[in-house]
C-alpha cells in the first residue's frame, strides 16, 4: 500500500480531488496505479494512427456508472473527460465496456511530443509531473466506486509496458 499523502500534490486539490473524495469515501475504493510505458512502438504513418482506450468493470448491481478521467499536469487539471456507461447484464453480472474511446488532441500531442524527446532522462521528468486521475461512480448517487491515481515512467526494460497496482491508505 502506498500512503495517499504522498501523492496528493500530483492531483487537483480544489472540488473533487483527490483528497476531497478520498475523505468522502468509501477508501477501500481508491487505488494507485504506477505504470512503466512502452515507447518504442515503431508505427510508420503516426498520422493515421488511433489513441484510444478500452476499459471494462463488473458489478453485482444494476446501475448506470460516470467514468471521468482527469489529465493533470502538476498537480492541475489539464482536461476531463467523462463518459456514462449503461450495464449489460453477463452470466449475472452487470458489465460495463468504455471500448476504443478516442483520446482528445491534447493526449495525443502529449504522446508524440514525449516519444520524439532524444532521451529516456528527458522523457521521465515530463512524465514526473504528469498524472491522469480516473474516478467511476454511480451516476445516480455520485458514490465513487472505483478511484484510480496514475503515475508513469519510461520502461527502460525489453517487456514492453508494465504495472504495479498499490492500495491508496492514511497512515
Amino acid at each position: 500500500s502506498v500512503d495517499i499523502k504522498q501523492i496528493y500534490d500530483k492531483f487537483p486539490e480544489k472540488k473533487g480531488g483527490l483528497k476531497e473524495l478520498y475523505e468522502k469515501g468509501p477508501q477501500n475504493a481508491f487505488f494507485l496505479v504506477k505504470f512503466w510505458a512502452d515507447l518504442n512502438t515503431n508505427v510508420q504513418d503516426e498520422t493515421g494512427a488511433f489513441y484510444g482506450v478500452t476499459s471494462q468493470y463488473e458489478s453485482n448491481e444494476n446501475m448506470v456508472i460516470t467514468c471521468s478521467t482527469k489529465v493533470c499536469s502538476f498537480g492541475k487539471q489539464v482536461v476531463e473527460k467523462v463518459e456514462t456507461e449503461y450495464s449489460r447484464l453477463e452470466n449475472g453480472r452487470f458489465v460495463y465496456r468504455i471500448h476504443r474511446s478516442p483520446m482528445c488532441e491534447y493526449m495525443i500531442n502529449f504522446i508524440l511530443k514525449l516519444k520524439h524527446l532524444p532521451e529516456k532522462y528527458m522523457m521521465n521528468s515530463v512524465l514526473e509531473n504528469f498524472t491522469i486521475l480516473q474516478v467511476v461512480s454511480n451516476k445516480e448517487t455520485q458514490e465513487t466506486l472505483l478511484c484510480t491515481a496514475y503515475v508513469f515512467e519510461v520502461s527502460s526494460s525489453n517487456h514492453g509496458a508494465q504495472h504495479h497496482i498499490y492500495r491508496l491508505m492514511k497512515e
